[in-house]
């Protein structure tokens, strides 16, 4: 049966293309439970990005916290020596900055687990990349709607940070002065540090690292020193090289992406399309975050935040459905239901009702005569 995927909402319709482009690639869907210890989120809540989380005494006495995030939940089931390729479609639980009550967030993601080595990375970046082209393609009305993948690493800023020897409050400063891309104040701030005139530039010269990948990487040469901003750049080089002519037009680095410092630890990745006005998609590279869940291994991944699809409009439908069907009076029930089989069958939405529905849009209205079959009307 060809389903009518007009009469579908963008996020069923990406739901169901992400699984295929998901499993194409050897992922495998992983259910987690809505709930958790509450003593797990509690240890790592600075790794969080809600403040507050939701929780409630089990029947046995537990203190559990409905799931205001997926990767911890699977990190903690991980196994060791086994790289793991799974992907989820779950709901968290966060608390509302808007309107200061908790919300359910519906989302879709993957994790790879294990040797994240050069084509892992790339691969993830990939995958990222076409997750975007897919929702522009799922929401299109008339003609896809732009996107961008935006790409950082926490190595070269922290490398960069390391160098400049700063105290850890310090550090923070910097860093919320890039999040927020205020040159103004990350000069304010310099000052306060004493910082000298050459540092001061790689930090200002730093905040400016965003554009394009390929002018971007021969800027950030300029002020690469030390092993960890090499082995970052040297990755980012890679990863864009690795991709194809189509994927690199919508890949852009900025290096002042910096998504949850204590979470991620390596290369970022954030997606954006063009009518929504938050990230549509949101991940990273979290090698310590599973060192510190006992895990000796690696780990990349990424979310994509379909709650964020209901903010676009739906394009416009000439129908809500295909057939209104009449059925006659007395009509055979068998019949009837053999009729409508018949029409669904064909991929068409079928509205049976013996009086025409208030405000119903239908592409065609027929009427189902018992012996007769179906007639146009």
């Amino acid at each position: 049966m060809d389903l009518n995927f007009t009469m579908r909402r963008p996020e069923d319709k990406v739901m169901l293309a992400l699984r295929s482009l998901y499993e194409l690639f050897g992922y495998r869907k992983y259910k987690v439970s809505n709930f958790e210890e509450y003593s797990l989120y509690l240890q790592y809540k600075s790794f969080l990005s809600a403040e507050k989380i939701l929780s409630f005494t089990d029947l046995d006495g537990r203190l559990l916290a409905l799931r205001p995030d997926v990767t911890l939940s699977i990190i903690k089931n991980a196994h060791e020596n086994e790289t793991a390729k799974a992907y989820y479609i779950e709901k968290v639980y966060r608390e509302s900055k808007e309107s200061n009550t908790f919300k359910e967030i519906n989302q879709m993601g993957l994790e790879f687990m294990g040797r994240v080595d050069a084509y892992a990375l790339a691969e993830t970046v990939l995958l990222a990349q076409k997750s975007l082209q897919s929702c522009t393609e799922c929401v299109a009305a008339e003609k896809p709607r732009d996107y961008i993948l935006e790409l950082g690493h926490m190595g070269f800023v922290m490398g960069l940070l390391e160098k400049l020897e700063l105290l850890p409050n310090e550090r923070e400063e910097v860093i919320d002065c890039l999040a927020a891309k205020s040159p103004h104040r990350l000069q304010a701030v310099m000052q306060d540090m004493g910082l000298s005139g050459a540092d001061k530039q790689r930090l200002l010269c730093l905040a400016d690292l965003a554009g394009p990948a390929p002018e971007v990487l021969q800027r950030a040469e300029t002020i690469c020193s030390g092993k960890k901003m090499q082995i970052a750049l040297q990755e980012l080089q890679e990863v864009y090289q690795a991709l194809d002519n189509e994927a690199q037009q919508h890949i852009r680095l900025d290096f002042s992406l910096l998504n949850a410092t204590e979470f991620y630890d390596g290369i970022l990745f954030s997606g954006y399309l063009d009518g929504l006005p938050r990230p549509l998609l949101s991940g990273g590279r979290y090698d310590s975050m599973m060192y510190k869940l006992g895990h000796d291994l690696g780990a990349i991944g990424f979310a994509v935040y379909l709650d964020e699809l209901e903010r676009l409009p739906l394009p416009p439908r000439e129908f809500d459905v295909d057939v209104w069907l009449e059925p006659q009076a007395g009509a055979d029930i068998g019949g009837l239901l053999a009729a409508v089989r018949g029409l669904t069958a064909e991929g068409q939405s079928v509205r049976v009702a013996a009086e025409w529905p208030a405000e119903l849009r239908a592409r065609r209205h027929l009427l189902y005569c018992e012996g007769e079959g179906l007639k146009e009307c």
